[in-house]
């Protein structure tokens, strides 16, 4: 227990271990891509994003150091798959990399930068890693993980309302093209930068479109979508979309860096010295922005230990509830990968509880 915002033509995901520290801020943030890829009538994005603030949103915080303790690059790599596959099995809508040990002037640790970079890895569209994901160390094992097969990672014979896609090719005035993975580009009226990585709506039907000339070809025979924020698919049909990731330079930064305007309203810490209370039990109060902490093999008293920007001397401060979600433990300890499925598991029924009251 208690032991990646839009995307350049060549973006890495997360920058090398050496990368200079953002004090939490996103490493991929899907609602300011999308923001910043629409060119002209952006209001309505905004409109929209307000609306769509009424639902409820699950975040969890893990210490990188469940990735420093690992005793090989094949562990590490399969620690961080775990991670990956419980946060997609339950929905979560954000991971945040908690960075206990950061480098020289705030530099990312190699434990933080490594376990955001194989998320981010996990949570793209199969037919978009070879443009989003470039070659890395970090990377070398992760291809042979077991897929989230989460609702946006579409095979080429499936169709549905929603898809991902990257811009391969865009003019102004003329709009833009996307791979999304299909035989056909898909086609928006928007001029949208290369290489962004953008959330469509395709429709319940394939709609063609075909472009006889101009900047982006001639002859080309494309299917007509429109670009949606990333919490359309969730708004609209209640499908799972991912998740993203971001890393903070410490403990506070979870918080601090949190990127809802409001900021988390439910905040829980997980430890072994927690209160006990029965999944069947638990009750929680409506929320909008859920945040569930995990430390790692010392605990999130030894992350608060860590933290440079701490403002409180005892940890149990920082969170509405303190809680041990597995009390009568067979093992002297659970490791951090274990504890997030266990957590999960057994806060599932009081969350949607909890989302029903909104």
């Amino acid at each position: 227990m208690d032991g990646m915002q839009k995307k350049k033509r060549k973006l890495k995901p997360v920058e090398a271990a050496d990368a200079q520290q953002d004090g939490g801020s996103p490493v991929k943030e899907k609602k300011k891509r999308k923001k910043e890829a629409t060119v002209n009538g952006s209001a309505s994005v905004e409109q929209e994003e307000k609306k769509q603030q009424t639902l409820p949103t699950l975040s969890i915080a893990v210490a990188a150091s469940v990735i420093d303790n690992v005793q090989s690059a094949e562990l590490a790599t399969l620690v961080a798959g775990q991670i990956a596959r419980t946060t997609a099995i339950f929905n979560v809508d954000e991971v945040v990399v908690i960075d206990e040990a950061p480098g020289p002037t705030g530099r990312v640790g190699k434990g933080a930068a490594f376990l955001a970079r194989v998320l981010q890895f996990m949570e793209t569209p199969q037919y978009l890693r070879k443009a989003l994901c470039p070659m890395h160390r970090d990377l070398r094992l992760a291809g042979q993980l077991p897929p989230l097969d989460a609702p946006h990672h579409m095979r080429a014979s499936e169709w549905r309302p929603f898809r991902e896609g990257i811009v391969v090719r865009s003019a102004h005035g003329a709009g833009s093209l996307l791979d999304i993975g299909l035989d056909k580009v898909a086609f928006v009226p928007e001029a949208l930068k290369a290489g962004v990585r953008v959330t469509l709506e395709m429709g319940e039907q394939p709609r063609p479109h075909r472009i006889e000339g101009g900047p982006l070809g001639r002859g080309v025979d494309a299917l007509a979508g429109s670009v949606v924020l990333p919490s359309d698919p969730r708004a609209k049909s209640g499908t799972y979309w991912g998740y993203t990731v971001r890393i903070a330079s410490g403990l506070s930064a979870v918080f601090s860096g949190c990127p809802y305007q409001e900021g988390y309203d439910l905040k829980i810490g997980t430890s072994e010295r927690g209160s006990v209370q029965s999944a069947a039990e638990l009750k929680l109060p409506p929320h909008q922005h859920c945040l569930i902490t995990f430390g790692g093999p010392l605990g999130l008293e030894e992350c608060l230990k860590r933290d440079p920007g701490k403002a409180v001397s005892d940890v149990v401060e920082l969170f509405d509830m303190w809680v041990n979600t597995c009390p009568d433990q067979g093992s002297r300890t659970i490791r951090t990968e274990e504890a997030l499925l266990i957590s999960l598991a057994y806060f599932q029924p009081a969350l949607q509880s909890a989302s029903k009251q909104m």
